[in-house]
């Protein structure tokens, strides 16, 4: 039986379609995705990313080779994380065709790794959030708090059910988020954003126009209405702030953002231009004595040691 990957509750891209001779091994490989426990949020991702794939090099299977991966990333006007997300799909799911015979080998073997994105992400700026805080939009406003506050993804704030996933009592009220995959994490919510929660009535935060929640899409549009930044970039506000505000704790903002990385914390974090500016001013003024500090321990250190090393108490 061909299972509906697309339908209305995995929040639909029925536009799309694997190429046909394509159809029957997407379908397998989903299933064994399913059967391992992946999320519907993500089957519709790889099915999409798959799908999109199959479409563009248009070649069986079989036939698909390291220039014709390069040729489907040179013609899409994806940028580079959409590109190292869709290499990802393709590689696991050429792995999955080798074992099953489906094709002799991983044409992904060949291709060049594509590089993370470097630093200078979009971070909402200040006056976007107060924009936003003050729509006359209550799912906006909302939206933007669970964003810029809390540091919250689209569909974790679309998935949030009032009677399940918030605990209040007198100390505070905290929200259980379910993050990527299976991931689940509990974060005390900030006051004001509780307050407004308290007002909120129904199952859940954002309902659906017929039954369950709204979806991702929903929720991002009004975020973007309200302060003309995308959804992510709330996230990346957050991010920032909390690792300045809690002394650079990285391992701690990482944990609030559900990465299982901290690598991938990392790049979510601007550059505070105060701090950079003092680093500056700070190599102006080393005394004498801590230059022959330096020089006498660097001396006989090789330079792969060196790195991390501090100076002058």
């Amino acid at each position: 039986m061909t299972r509906n990957w697309t339908n209305r509750n995995s929040y639909g891209c029925e536009h799309v379609r694997p190429r046909d001779d394509w159809g029957e091994s997407v379908e397998q490989w989903l299933s064994s995705m399913l059967a391992i426990g992946r999320t519907p949020e993500t089957l519709r991702t790889r099915w999409y990313q798959i799908a999109r794939f199959s479409r563009i090099v248009d070649r069986p299977i079989d036939q698909v080779d390291a220039d014709a991966v390069i040729a489907f990333f040179l013609q899409s006007s994806m940028d580079l994380e959409v590109k190292r997300n869709a290499r990802a799909c393709v590689k696991v799911f050429y792995q999955w065709a080798v074992a099953h015979r489906i094709a002799d080998h991983n044409p992904i073997d060949e291709v060049p790794v594509i590089p993370t994105r470097p630093r200078g992400w979009l971070i909402c700026p200040e006056h976007a959030i107060n924009e936003g805080l003050k729509s006359q939009d209550e799912d906006a406003v909302l939206a933007v708090m669970f964003g810029a506050w809390m540091g919250l993804r689209r569909l974790e704030m679309a998935q949030i059910n009032i009677a399940t996933d918030i605990e209040d009592n007198p100390e505070e009220m905290r929200l259980l988020v379910h993050g990527k995959g299976i991931k689940e994490r509990v974060l005390p919510m900030p006051g004001e954003l509780a307050r407004a929660i308290r007002r909120r009535g129904g199952d859940w935060i954002f309902p659906g126009r017929f039954d369950g929640h709204a979806c991702a899409d929903y929720v991002g549009t009004r975020i973007k209405e309200a302060t003309s930044f995308p959804s992510h970039s709330l996230r990346r506000r957050f991010a920032t702030f909390a690792y300045y505000r809690t002394g650079c704790d990285i391992l701690l903002v990482s944990q609030l953002l559900g990465h299982s990385s901290v690598s991938t914390t990392m790049r979510y974090i601007g550059i505070n231009t105060d701090l950079m500016r003092d680093a500056m001013e700070a190599t102006t003024r080393a005394d004498v004595s801590e230059c022959r500090q330096r020089e006498a321990v660097t001396a006989f250190m090789p330079a792969k040691t060196m790195q991390g090393l501090t100076f002058g108490g």
